[in-house]
């Protein structure tokens, strides 16, 4: 099983959308507090009861033009996992890489920060 190097960029997002990276690849989100029906279930993959009800993994690639009119390049972006509720695209050779991305984003926002203390404090 490979291990995966997942990174999540710095910077305030806004309704749970956040983004980041996994290996050479872009990924960005949207991550719920709690789970919903139709969210990515970390277990399985399939639809239902988890916390991303959107997921969209890709790599962008800059391409050179050679009319000197346009833009000197244009990018590519080549979608290899694209969730809406339901996956519209699944890439087979990318099923584990999701997978963990998937688990890793389910277990990091469903930690709750605990007060110290008691009540006799």
């Amino acid at each position: 099983m490979n291990n995966y190097n997942i990174k999540i960029d710095e910077g305030k997002y806004k309704f749970g959308y956040i983004k980041g990276s996994v290996g050479d690849f872009y990924w960005y989100a949207l991550v719920h507090k709690n789970e919903i029906e139709h969210g990515i279930n970390p277990v399985n993959l399939q639809t239902g009861n988890g916390r991303i009800s959107r997921l969209c993994v890709y790599k962008e690639f800059a391409e050179q033009k050679e009319n000197r009119y346009l833009s000197p390049s244009s990018v590519k972006r080549y979608i290899y996992a694209n969730y809406k509720r339901e996956w519209d695209v699944l890439n087979s050779n990318y099923v584990e890489m999701v997978k963990q991305l998937v688990d890793y984003l389910d277990r990091r926002y469903s930690l709750r920060l605990l007060r110290g203390g008691s009540k006799d404090e």
